[in-house]
């Protein structure tokens, strides 16, 4: 459940449009910005209520992949494998999907008021090599991308967690909060591997029945009473940094934000004990969240396409503010049904097909 909820989230991260590129790629510049009511409200959303996803599942990942794993070569070489079918191919084959949907639009002569007339002219071999395997289309492919690095790096991570414990974290922290760019596209960002090394930091502490804070018999019962005050303080946060620091373009202001981050994973993962265990209960989002994986795969360009559609429907070149607003919450949620239907329907009648493209969950 917490993955679904992760999921949705990271839909309504991209759905923010406030962005010139939102109408057509030749679209002008928009007078809209993050000031006023929807500016407030989707910042609150995009970028402080919903930033949490990426840095929580780097952490469970990271849990799950050390766990039950004996420091040998061959158990490595045998969850690598594993990751390679269950990330690795997934991503090459919704790269290769989302491409063939841009090349697609771009050829079709009804849609040229929504996309560049010479987008198809620009294309050369390299670029779509770059397109498929660097800089996908389907942009939050990102995540497989830097998740199979941390994989590919866990033997090495796993030394930094052995011989340094918990200052294994340090450089990649520091890295993290200072911005270091370390030049590798989506495959190697600092926030991955941050917070993927600090799952395998409290995996490999369980393991050898080290102390790890919040586990143990009552370990339940205190993330409960913890999340009880921690949810409603990060969401008071998110209101006030909003209000007072989203036009803000400092490293101070940027790294209040990465700690917003920080207090937002404590929050959901303390929070979901206190407030949100009776969502499993319901039948109808426990369904939903069977297809969890195939939504956040085939999200982009589909959101992409709703926000522009909309956006154009609801006034072209200048649109209202409640037209703005309706298409940020209007385009994840029909992204959303879309997925889940689509979803459904190759789970039930494209088994296969869907196994493949969802790594076999």
């Amino acid at each position: 459940m917490l993955t679904w909820m992760a999921v949705v989230a990271v839909v309504f991260v991209h759905a923010y449009n406030l962005s010139n590129r939102l109408l057509s790629e030749n679209a002008e510049a928009t007078p809209h910005t993050p000031h006023g009511v929807v500016g407030f409200v989707q910042y609150l959303g995009s970028q402080t209520l919903t930033r949490w996803p990426a840095a929580l599942l780097f952490a469970i990942s990271g849990f799950l992949f050390f766990h039950n794993l004996e420091p040998r070569v061959g158990q490595f070489v045998s969850k690598i494998r594993r990751r390679a079918r269950t990330l690795a191919l997934p991503y090459l084959l919704w790269s290769s999907w989302s491409l063939a949907v841009y090349v697609v639009s771009h050829a079709l002569p009804s849609v040229q008021a929504y996309v560049s007339a010479d987008a198809l002219n620009r294309l050369t071999i390299g670029s779509v090599l770059e397109r498929l395997f660097v800089s996908p289309v389907a942009y939050p492919l990102w995540f497989l991308q830097a998740l199979f690095t941390c994989a590919l790096l866990s033997p090495a991570i796993w030394a930094l967690v052995r011989f340094l414990g918990p200052l294994a974290l340090a450089p990649f922290t520091v890295a993290w909060l200072l911005h270091v760019d370390l030049g590798a596209a989506g495959y190697l960002p600092c926030k991955a591997l941050l917070f993927f090394t600090f799952g395998a930091l409290v995996a490999t502490r369980m393991r050898a029945d080290q102390r790890v804070p919040f586990s143990g018999p009552n370990g339940s019962a205190t993330s409960a009473a913890l999340g009880r005050w921690l949810l409603p303080l990060f969401v008071a946060a998110c209101i006030l940094y909003t209000a007072l620091l989203r036009n803000e373009q400092s490293w101070a202001a940027a790294t209040a934000h990465q700690l917003l981050m920080c207090l937002a994973v404590a929050a959901v993962w303390f929070g979901y004990d206190a407030y949100l265990i009776p969502l499993v209960r319901r039948r109808w989002l426990t369904a939903s969240a069977t297809l969890s994986f195939f939504v956040f795969a085939a999200q982009e360009p589909l959101l992409m396409i709703f926000k522009r559609l909309i956006l154009h429907t609801g006034g072209g070149g200048r649109v209202s503010d409640a037209v703005i607003l309706a298409t940020y919450f209007a385009a994840p949620l029909l992204t959303i049904a879309v997925s889940l239907a689509a979803g459904w329907m190759l789970r039930r009648h494209a088994r296969p097909l869907y196994r493949l493209l969802t790594g076999g969950r």
